[in-house]
């Protein structure tokens, strides 16, 4: 990580800055003929939405910060499911996103894990060990694909904690 990236747990004073940074990326997950359905997911994103999750011992936020810039973040759902993976459009390909999905590995463990990942973002996904468990589903205007990642007995490809 470069000197001037900060990794920390998230607080609730970040929560507006999450939503902020959520909001426009999380667009693509949306159905192009049913997205018009999607209000409850867009509800979700919201910055009173992200300070209910950061003060619910459910789940764990974990970003980091260029210069006090938020780069990405990561949210986890009771240690085993990534409920968000997003890394702003100006910090992509610098390994924001490994670099958080293994710091929740070193905090969580060796598990299966889950996430239902933007079509998109499955390369991502199968690069940290995910398999698509299924075909492309559209949920209340939310296109995505259901993953799984498989404890590993030993890491593949990565540090895993």
């Amino acid at each position: 990580m470069e000197s001037n990236h900060t990794l920390r747990e998230a607080t609730l004073a970040d929560a507006a800055a999450l939503s902020a940074l959520v909001t426009p990326l999380a667009r693509h997950l949306l159905d192009p003929t049913t997205g018009a359905s999607a209000h409850s997911f867009l509800a979700t994103l919201v910055p009173d939405s992200f300070a209910e999750r950061l003060g619910s011992a459910q789940f764990a936020h974990y970003l980091i910060e260029d210069d006090s810039r938020l780069c990405g973040m990561i949210a986890m759902r009771e240690g085993s499911h990534v409920h968000h993976l997003f890394v702003s459009r100006t910090a992509r390909r610098r390994g924001i996103a490994r670099q958080l999905w293994e710091h929740a590995l070193r905090i969580h463990g060796r598990q299966v894990y889950t996430v239902n990942s933007s079509e998109i973002a499955v390369p991502v996904y199968e690069q940290f060990g995910f398999f698509a468990k299924a075909a492309p589903q559209t949920v209340k205007g939310v296109r995505f694909v259901p993953m799984e990642r498989p404890r590993l007995v030993r890491p593949v490809g990565l540090q895993d904690g």
